[in-house]
């Protein structure tokens, strides 16, 4: 497998924040980062692109963990599955709060 040059990267991570942006959220980029910030301001997380140990192009939670399918959890989203991972995204940083009685 050949390696990704950081351009690739920055591309993918681009894609990525356009695609949050279009789903509601507000998201910047910073290189092969892209931080999501819920619009109550309450929920951020940081999700950056970047190779697994087999070289191959993957999505990273802020904790350590690979991105995967919200309907196949054995499946981990590669970088040009966007409309899966903003899914995957919203699911994290759009929880809707608990209102009490």
């Amino acid at each position: 497998m050949r390696p990704h040059t950081s351009e690739e990267i920055s591309a993918f991570a681009k894609w990525l924040t356009q695609a949050c942006q279009e789903a509601g959220l507000r998201a910047e980029q910073y290189g092969s980062k892209v931080r999501i910030i819920a619009s109550c301001h309450f929920l951020t997380e940081e999700v950056e692109c970047r190779p697994d140990d087999a070289g191959a192009l993957r999505w990273w939670w802020s904790w350590g963990k690979p991105i995967a399918d919200r309907h196949d959890s054995a499946r981990i989203l590669t970088p040009d599955e966007v409309d899966d991972l903003v899914e995957a995204i919203v699911q994290v940083v759009a929880i809707p709060l608990k209102r009490w009685p």
